[in-house]
C-alpha cells in the first residue's frame, strides 16, 4: 500500500481495522509515506526481496561500508631502553624498563610483551569508555574498570560520566516508576552477527554501541528548543564514526525551523494526537512525536549521540543473534504479546483499550522491564515508531557496520507504535516515511558511540 500526499497536505485517517493480523497507519501526516505490502518485511522473517530500492546506488546495493575500528584502539612501542621506556616503535610507551618476558606468557600481569619487555597497553593520563563505564588506566599501564556512571550522569562519554544537554536539570520521571534519568543508556549493546530482519539472506555485523534506554521525550526535547538555534548541527555531527558521509550534510539546513517559535509551530502537526505543549506540564515524560527526521537528527547530535544504523537499531530489537520475534521473547521464537508487553493497538490506555484516543500514548517505559529488549531498551516495540539514519531500499546481501546513504524517497522508521498491530511490532518489521514528514505516531531514540 503506498499513500502520497503533496508537501504540506494532510492526511487524517477516519478508520481503521484492528485484526489478529493488525493494522498500520500513520496519523497527522504532512509527506510521503510507504508501507511493505504483506509478506515483503512485515512477517516473521521479514524478507525484503520484494521492496523496491528508489535511489541510485554507488554500488550495487547502494550502501555504505564502514572501514571499521581499530583492533583495540592501542598502539604500543616495540622498542626502548630498560630505564626510558618505548618510543622506538611509535607506541605509547608505558612500562619500557618492564619485566623480560616471553610472547605467551605469564611474567606480564595486564601488561603486554613486546620484544622480551612488559609493555603497559595505556597511559598514566588515559581514559576511556568501555561498554558505557569509564576505564583508567593503572600503575602498571592496565586499563581497570572505574565506578559505573549514576543516574545524575549516566552517559560515559570519553573516558567521563556526563549528562546529556537533554537532562541538565530535569527531573528523573521516566521508567515503569518515574524515577529513572530519561537520558538513562541500556546495558551496552555488545557487538557482533545477526540477520536483518530475521533473513539469513541479510547477514551483518555491528560494532558495540550504545542505545538510549528509552525515546525521546517531550521534556528532552524541550531542551532542545530553549537552545534552538543554536542547537542546530554544524556540518558533520552527529556521524556514525565507522561510516562515512553518514553526518549532518550542510544541504539539509534548509530543512529546518529557522528559529524556536518555528520549531514549535513545526512539532504542532496533529490538533488530537499531539505530545508537545508549549509549556512543561504532564507530558514531559511521553515520548515526543511529529518530528521529521531531520529534525529528530539534529536533536541527537546536539544530545552528543546519533540516530542509529537501522542494523544497529534491528540488532538491539532482535537480541543480537538470538534472533527475537518481538524485543521481549523468551524463547526467541515466541509469540507471546499482549498489553503489559507494549503499548500497541490503542490498548495503552487501559480504561478506553481498543478505543484510539489520546491516552492511548503512555510514559516511555511504562511496559519495561516485561517488555525490554535483551540490552534494557523500553518500548523497542510500540509507543512511537522510530527514526533510524537510513535510506530506504531493499537490505544488502552483506553489511558491516553499514548504513545506506545514497538518498531515495523514504527513510526507514522500525519499531511500530501505540495504533499498531501486533505484526507490525515484530523485530523483523520495516517501513519507510518521507524525511520532511510529522506525524503523531513517529518518534526518535539516539544511539551513542562510548
Amino acid at each position: 500500500m503506498e499513500k502520497r500526499n503533496g508537501e504540506g497536505a494532510k492526511w487524517l485517517w477516519a478508520a481503521w481495522a484492528l485484526t489478529a493480523g493488525g493494522c498500520a497507519m500513520l496519523a497527522g501526516q504532512e509527506d510521503e509515506y510507504r508501507m511493505l505490502p504483506e509478506g515483503s518485511g512485515g512477517n516473521g522473517t521479514g524478507g525484503d526481496a520484494s521492496s523496491t530500492a528508489t535511489g541510485t546506488g554507488r554500488d550495487a546495493s547502494g550502501t555504505t561500508t564502514g572501514t571499521g575500528g581499530e583492533a583495540g584502539g592501542t598502539a604500543t612501542g616495540t622498542g626502548g631502553d630498560a630505564g626510558a621506556g618505548g618510543e622506538a616503535g611509535g607506541g605509547t610507551g608505558g612500562s619500557g624498563g618492564g619485566a623480560a618476558c616471553t610472547p605467551g606468557g605469564t611474567e606480564c600481569v595486564g601488561q603486554t610483551c613486546v620484544e622480551g619487555k612488559c609493555v603497559g597497553e595505556c597511559g598514566p593520563e588515559e581514559g576511556r569508555c568501555s561498554e558505557n563505564r569509564p576505564q583508567r588506566c593503572d600503575e602498571r599501564g592496565a586499563w581497570e574498570d572505574a565506578a559505573p556512571c549514576p543516574s545524575a550522569a549516566p552517559v560515559c562519554s570519553r573516558g567521563a560520566c556526563v549528562t546529556p544537554p537533554s537532562c541538565v536539570g530535569l527531573a528523573e520521571t521516566c521508567g515503569p516508576t518515574g524515577n529513572e534519568s530519561c537520558c538513562a543508556t541500556g546495558a551496552a549493546v555488545e557487538g557482533g552477527t545477526f540477520n536483518r530482519s530475521n533473513n539469513p539472506a541479510y547477514p551483518a555485523t555491528v560494532s558495540g554501541f550504545v542505545l538510549d534506554r528509552f525515546e525521546v521525550t517531550v521534556g528532552r526535547f524541550r531542551k532542545f528548543v530553549e537552545a534552538y538555534p543554536g542547537s542546530r548541527p554544524a556540518a558533520g555531527a552527529g556521524r556514525h564514526p565507522l561510516i562515512e558521509g553518514s553526518g549532518w550534510d550542510a544541504g539539509w539546513d534548509s530543512n529546518l525551523p529557522a528559529d524556536a517559535a518555528a520549531l514549535r509551530d513545526a512539532v504542532m502537526c496533529d490538533a488530537t494526537y499531539l505530545t508537545w505543549t508549549d509549556e512543561a506540564g504532564r507530558h514531559e515524560h511521553l515520548p515526543m512525536n511529529c518530528l521529521s527526521w531531520y529534525v529528530a537528527f539534529a536533536f541527537c547530535a546536539w544530545d552528543g549521540g546519533r540516530l542509529p544504523t537501522e542494523a544497529e537499531w534491528n540488532y538491539a530489537a532482535a537480541g543480537g543473534s538470538e534472533q527475537r520475534l518481538y524485543p521481549w521473547s523468551k524463547p526467541a521464537d515466541s509469540t507471546t504479546i499482549d498489553g503489559s508487553y507494549a503499548v500497541y493497538a490503542c490498548t495503552g490506555d487501559v480504561t478506553g483499550a481498543g478505543t484510539c484516543a489520546f491516552g492511548n500514548i503512555q510514559p516511555v517505559g511504562s511496559r519495561s522491564t516485561k517488555g525490554d529488549g535483551k540490552w534494557g531498551q523500553a518500548d523497542l516495540a510500540g509507543n512511537m515508531w522510530e527514526w533510524v539514519l537510513d535510506w530506504y531500499a531493499s537490505h544488502p546481501s552483506e553489511c558491516n557496520n553499514c548504513a545506506n546513504t545514497t538518498p531515495a524517497s523514504y527513510r526507514v522508521i522500525r519499531g511500530g507504535g501505540w495504533f499498531s498491530g501486533a505484526s507490525v511490532l515484530l523485530s523483523s518489521f520495516r517501513d519507510g516515511f518521507g524525511p520532511s514528514g510529522r506525524s503523531s505516531v513517529v518518534g526518535a531514540r539516539c544511539a551513542r558511540t562510548p
